[in-house]
């Protein structure tokens, strides 16, 4: 059995020796890492079950009442991190990302238990074959767990919505180290909390979602329209304020977003993408005919592809 030993922490208790991971392990630097920054954490957990990591939780409260230390700990899902607080210095990191389990609960009502850390592009992969989607984040590498608890904007939030709309129930992991079942009935203040209170309220580890269905069409399981276009811009207020009104008129099937990039010489790209819900129809083309004379278009892209891999 390795040996973990952090001075002037309590022992380790050794259900978790398995899943620990410290600086001197050789997966420290990944599992220390988001998107964004490193941490350098004292521990990380690497939790295989909601046992372990509720054993986790209950350990990251031993230290702090132990030491008398407000020792830093963070969830982290898929490792995407936006946020910047799902790794730490000096303290642990709880990794749930081996729970990944994604699985249709009733395929005619659309609902869906994932767990929270699953990453996106593999949830809409899963879906795609059951002509389901959840509105979900811009990038598939971004965890179940990190997004749906944070609100959820991402690209057919016009069409459906935040992904907490579509949660209809979920297991949590509270300070105590209790795995409670919550909906709108089962404790529900807790149930509306997690619901934009990100990692304040605890550790979800399973959400119930209600998704919604795009009928398949030609070869298309789950059509989505993509328009990429890029913009050569010098006044960034201009184009936003162009942008916010084209959108603003748009249909509500596309939504938008956009990336910036600046250069020395005072010009900005900015990377547009578009996303219309299914085949593109007149109404559509009128739309995109309109984004792409915002401003200079230095290059345009226009395709449909299924849902699983536009996310």
């Amino acid at each position: 059995m390795k040996r973990i030993a952090i001075k002037n922490w309590p022992k380790l208790p050794n259900d978790l020796i398995p899943i620990a991971i410290d600086r001197n392990s050789v997966d420290y630097v990944q599992a220390s890492s988001n998107c964004f920054i490193t941490g350098k954490p004292k521990l990380i957990l690497m939790a295989r079950t909601e046992n372990e990591a509720a054993a986790s939780i209950k350990y990251a409260s031993r230290v702090r009442k132990e030491t008398g230390i407000d020792v830093p700990f963070s969830f982290r899902s898929g490792g995407h991190g936006i946020s910047m607080a799902s790794v730490n210095n000096d303290g642990i990191i709880l990794d749930i990302s081996k729970l990944k389990k994604v699985e249709i609960v009733d395929i005619n009502k659309g609902l869906v238990k994932v767990q929270a850390g699953a990453v996106w592009g593999d949830v809409a992969e899963f879906l795609n074959r059951f002509h389901l989607v959840i509105s979900s984040g811009d990038f598939g590498d971004t965890g179940v767990g990190g997004l749906s608890t944070s609100g959820g904007i991402g690209l057919l939030v016009r069409s459906f919505g935040l992904t907490i709309d579509h949660i209809l129930a979920a297991k949590v992991i509270t300070a105590d180290g209790e795995i409670r079942s919550v909906d709108k009935d089962n404790e529900p203040d807790l149930f509306w909390a997690i619901r934009g209170g990100s990692s304040q309220i605890g550790l979800v580890t399973e959400l119930l979602f209600q998704a919604d269905k795009i009928e398949p069409e030609n070869q298309y399981q789950c059509p989505i329209t993509v328009q990429n276009i890029d913009f050569i811009i010098d006044d960034l207020e201009s184009f936003v304020h162009k942008w916010g009104k084209w959108i603003d008129e748009a249909p509500l099937k596309i939504t938008s977003n956009l990336m910036f990039t600046s250069f020395d010489n005072n010009q900005i790209l900015v990377k547009m993408n578009n996303f219309w819900v299914g085949m593109p129809n007149q109404i559509a083309n009128d739309a995109f005919k309109k984004a792409s004379k915002l401003a200079i278009v230095k290059k345009y892209d226009q395709k449909v592809v299924d849902y699983g891999k536009a996310c």
